[in-house]
């Protein structure tokens, strides 16, 4: 590999904007010269730099490695780029091999260092940001919109830039107030992101809130009235529950939802009749679970259990989507819900996905938590407890063929039985 990506880097180098009869070594000289002059804003991204205690090493690998992913994402968007010959994008398995270790949390180099290298050497034909999307875009896994928002240049680095791609705008434009601090809690060596998942016995103890906190699985909600549908908010990973009035006159807002509108409280008086005869919903970005989606999901997570200063947004949708599948069933409603796009194959390798991607993961605040606690409330009506309990029954009996031939053998006895009763009754007068 360290031959490809100095034939990379020898390629992107003849590109050279400015000088593009300059020889390679004169280039290099150039560049590793420019790096040089932030080579102290850069050890300052790493945690751990003692394996490169020498500059100038320390410049020529973020040399390397920065001409290589740049003349790899380069490669890739041309459309007129002869594949075949090319030995990894020529190759669909060293491809993936190579697009998944560009997103592990170790290997990652300063978003800086790969936008000067940007502007220096490479004909200006996109943006660094179009590149990048270009690349990993469709390992996004969800339906969402691509945020025009997000800058790399005040992002850390590529996983960073996809972190922000999947939250809500007033969350991204937060964690982007201090991207220094970001960068060095992340870009860091394998030993530390090793660091970044508890002991089992640990973690489950520090666990212990959140997991009281969320319990109800997709199937369970789906009995009790919860109808799982797409989330319209296509910029971002967000997930909103509400509960709708079928009839006009009451209009169409959540009882349950705070306001300050005196005629929208007076209709907390109609609370039972809204979760009797309402429409509740639980809104989910649709995800495509495809073979790559397990370790993408797992850097996001590492990226966040290692930044103290970003919200665990992805983090709490792991555990959100954790807790609604435990069983294939459970895949199964949100398949047909449109929430989910399973590509794995069967339904239980969808639910091994969801059921051990969050173990040993501290959860901290859980971003929807709001969101859970109006689920809880809706669980404890009345009336989603008779839903569910006639869902339950409607599927043991319509499921179990000799107890619903039971059932309405009972029920003709019981009506024949009613009109002799009567008939005899009449008989007297």
């Amino acid at each position: 590999m360290e031959y490809h990506k100095k034939t990379y880097m020898h390629s992107l180098l003849s590109r050279v904007r400015d000088e593009p009869n300059q020889p390679a070594d004169d280039a290099i000289k150039a560049i590793t010269g420019m790096i040089l002059e932030e080579v102290d804003h850069a050890r300052s991204c790493y945690a751990v730099t003692h394996k490169l205690n020498d500059n100038v090493r320390f410049a020529e690998m973020l040399l390397v490695d920065g001409c290589f992913i740049l003349e790899l994402l380069y490669r890739r968007e041309k459309t007129d780029h002869p594949k075949n010959g090319d030995p990894i994008l020529g190759n669909t398995s060293v491809f993936l091999e190579v697009r998944h270790d560009l997103l592990l949390l170790e290997n990652q180099i300063p978003m800086f260092v790969l936008q000067a290298l940007f502007d220096f050497g490479l004909v200006q034909t996109s943006t660094l940001r179009n590149l990048i999307i270009n690349f990993f875009g469709n390992m996004l896994n969800f339906e969402l919109q691509m945020r025009e928002d997000v800058k790399t240049e005040t992002t850390a680095h590529i996983l960073g830039f996809l972190h922000d791609c999947c939250l809500p705008r007033d969350t991204a434009a937060s964690e982007q107030k201090n991207t220094n601090q970001i960068i060095k809690h992340s870009a860091i060596d394998l030993e530390r992101a090793g660091d970044c998942c508890l002991p089992r016995d640990t973690a489950a103890s520090e666990q212990k809130e959140p997991n009281q906190i969320i319990k109800h699985s997709a199937i369970d909600l789906d009995r009790a009235g919860v109808y799982f549908k797409v989330g319209t908010r296509g910029d971002q990973i967000w997930v909103n529950f509400s509960t709708s009035c079928r009839f006009s006159f009451l209009g169409g807002t959540s009882p349950s939802g705070t306001s300050d509108d005196p005629t929208k409280s007076r209709r907390c008086c109609y609370s039972w009749f809204f979760q009797l005869c309402g429409r509740t919903s639980f809104q989910i970005p649709k995800m495509c679970i495809y073979d790559s989606t397990e370790p993408f999901l797992r850097n996001l997570i590492a990226f966040e259990q290692c930044s103290p200063s970003i919200p665990r947004h992805i983090t709490s949708y792991a555990f959100l989507m954790d807790t609604l599948i435990n069983t294939k069933e459970d895949v199964e409603v949100l398949e047909r819900a449109g929430v989910l796009e399973n590509h794995l194959g069967a339904s239980e390798d969808a639910t091994r996905l969801f059921n051990t991607i969050c173990k040993e993961v501290v959860l901290g605040e859980f971003t929807f938590r709001k969101q859970w606690h109006d689920v809880e409330e809706y669980r404890s009506m009345t009336s989603a407890r008779v839903r569910r309990s006639y869902a339950e029954l409607k599927s043991y009996y319509v499921s179990n063929r000799w107890a619903f031939i039971s059932v309405i053998a009972a029920l003709t006895l019981f009506t024949l039985q009613v009109i002799q009763t009567i008939y005899t009754v009449r008989s007297f007068y």
